[in-house]
């Protein structure tokens, strides 16, 4: 992919109007494919803010190779001198945007030519929406299939909003100033910040969605969905982003700061009921995903019903015999997975 050469230089835009934030952990393989996505977008009155997490795989020196090759006055490279931790290299980088609009991109994800432009003029011509999402396909890199996802956030407020997030994160634009009102990204989020935001957004601003497909979300099965460990963990943070919600300001703050100190691990037990449900929901996406294998060693390590986690285990490898492939074939459509 080329950036057009129109777009190449935009200095005379004095302070641009969209401030798109982007954060990488060895990714480098996917470096230009996204940062391009967004510079080649419609909508040139922007600038993207890349920061590299102190990666071990070369991302940082991509990024910087690719800042010098493209010489687009709207790309800003961080390397960390440390490894921040999402959450906060998002806030940190947020902090020394200057966007009315702040957008925010997956790193390895890539925006549709018209993503920016289309949530901009939503947000203009509606001044109670905060935050404002888009269709979005997912899409396994391992095996190519694609599944179309039509979330809508119109017309939901708190109470719907926690029980189903209606954005996935990549895919949204936030006016800042509900960003800052709501209180931005929470440092003790170290993963699940989104969630955590959104339900505050939703108290102060409207959600709106663009009901177009503009976006295309790439599902690697060593992310942090399906790696068990960090799955584990992440489960436990969106159940307290939840119940956090549900706290009056003083409760909210005393959770916050045992969070910080005892992590997530400590604040939901592993029989929890909520947490059970989550990982028996994320074991079969897996699995219908195409990652048996990822599939298997998340109910290995949450599941914690003995009989349950045979039978999953059981029901995984039953689907992955080839045999079975007409099956696998049929069933992702059944869950809106196309191949």
């Amino acid at each position: 992919m080329k950036i057009h050469n129109s777009l190449s230089k935009v200095s005379d835009i004095a302070r641009p109007k969209v401030s798109v934030i982007t954060g990488y952990y060895n990714r480098a393989n996917f470096v230009d494919s996204t940062i391009l996505s967004i510079l080649n977008q419609t909508y040139i009155n922007i600038e993207l803010i890349a920061f590299d997490d102190r990666s071990s795989d070369g991302t940082g020196e991509r990024m910087l190779d690719l800042q010098d090759r493209i010489q687009d006055d709207r790309l800003k490279v961080i390397i960390h001198e440390r490894n921040k931790g999402f959450t906060v290299g998002m806030i940190d980088a947020i902090a020394s945007s200057s966007g009315e609009y702040i957008c925010v991109q997956g790193s390895g994800d890539i925006s549709l030519p018209d993503r920016i432009a289309r949530q901009v003029e939503v947000l203009d011509k509606n001044p109670e929406v905060g935050a404002v999402g888009c269709w979005y396909t997912n899409i396994v890199s391992t095996t190519g299939a694609r599944r179309p996802c039509r979330p809508s956030a119109d017309e939901v407020g708190f109470d719907e909003l926690f029980k189903k997030n209606v954005f996935s994160h990549g895919e949204v634009m936030m006016r800042r100033s509900v960003y800052e009102k709501a209180g931005g990204y929470r440092a003790a989020f170290k993963f699940c910040q989104d969630i955590d935001l959104w339900l505050r957004i939703s108290r102060i601003a409207k959600l709106a969605t663009v009901q177009d497909y503009l976006y295309e979300r790439f599902v690697r099965f060593d992310g942090v969905s399906y790696d068990p460990k960090k799955f584990a963990i992440q489960a436990r943070y969106s159940l307290l982003a939840r119940r956090i919600a549900l706290m009056s300001s003083t409760q909210a703050d005393s959770a916050l700061r045992q969070l910080e100190i005892d992590g997530p691990l400590v604040l939901v037990e592993q029989s929890d009921k909520d947490f059970q449900r989550h990982c028996l929901k994320a074991v079969i996406r897996s699995m219908i995903f195409g990652g048996n294998r990822e599939a298997e060693e998340l109910a290995e390590v949450t599941i914690v019903s003995p009989a349950l986690r045979k039978a999953l285990i059981a029901a995984i490898r039953i689907y992955a015999l080839p045999l079975l492939f007409p099956v696998r074939k049929l069933l992702p459509k059944a869950f809106g997975v196309s191949t």
